[in-house]
């Protein structure tokens, strides 16, 4: 009587357990579901409203209004807001370096096209200003409308077949990365040195100065320097994915 007593407690205390191993198994899953969802949302190809991107389209935001004031003769102003787009770059390329969560695709995008708008339509503004010469304004925004123009030109010859707009635009299409060489490294660092520089020229009486001139000479010829170094290294886009900021 007693074995059989003991026998109808222990499938008693089993059939208790049974629910408490099925939550068990059920509580697993719910966290396996979880994780994934989330390694989903740290995919970079997933995020978009990130820090650096919010700082980006804000120097994208000043772009309009630098020039607005440059062109105006409000060069103070200009400046101030010069400086602080400067800052929002640095700062938004810190975080996106060193926070994992902060990295995205669409900022690998964005980050330098801000940077080409304001470069571009500031060099039109002072050539309209006549604060830097027009050969010089032509080498700038030559070079980079046809960096553009050839990039546009490998992604459409990398999309699958057949092209379409939505393929064109789709960023998990093959991406092309300009391959950035030390030479064009430093034309970048002299354009935005001269742009910096001559923007405040006028306010400060030094317009004239013999710094600004071989400036502009020097940048002149770095930009034709990295538009040769483009044009004959082949090995300068390639069909990967873009790096992170």
């Amino acid at each position: 009587m007693r074995i059989l007593t003991n026998l109808a407690f222990s499938k008693h205390i089993l059939t208790l357990k049974r629910p408490w191993f099925r939550f068990k198994k059920n509580s697993l899953k719910i966290s396996s579901n979880l994780n994934s969802s989330n390694q989903k949302q740290s995919d970079p190809e997933n995020i978009i409203y990130t820090v650096p991107n919010a700082l980006t389209l804000s120097r994208i935001a000043c772009v309009p209004f630098i020039n607005y004031f440059m062109f105006t003769d409000q060069h103070e102003l200009a400046c101030s807001l010069f400086l602080i787009a400067g800052i929002t770059d640095f700062v938004d390329g810190y975080i996106a370096r060193n926070f994992k969560n902060q990295k995205s695709y669409l900022g690998s995008i964005i980050d330098p096209l801000a940077d080409k708008l304001l470069i571009g339509s500031l060099t039109i503004t002072l050539v309209a200003n006549s604060m830097i010469p027009l050969p010089l304004a032509i080498l700038i925004l030559g070079r980079d409308f046809s960096l553009i123009l050839y990039s546009v030109y490998v992604r459409y010859k990398l999309i699958e077949k057949p092209i379409s707009l939505k393929k064109f635009l789709n960023l998990k299409q093959s991406r092309v990365k300009v391959e950035a060489d030390f030479i064009s490294k430093v034309n970048t660092f002299f354009q935005i040195s001269l742009i910096a520089a001559t923007m405040p020229s006028q306010v400060f009486f030094y317009e004239d100065s013999y710094f600004l001139t071989i400036l502009q000479f020097v940048t002149g010829l770095t930009t034709i320097m990295s538009s040769a170094s483009y044009a004959l290294k082949k090995g300068s886009y390639k069909r990967k994915i873009l790096d992170h900021r």
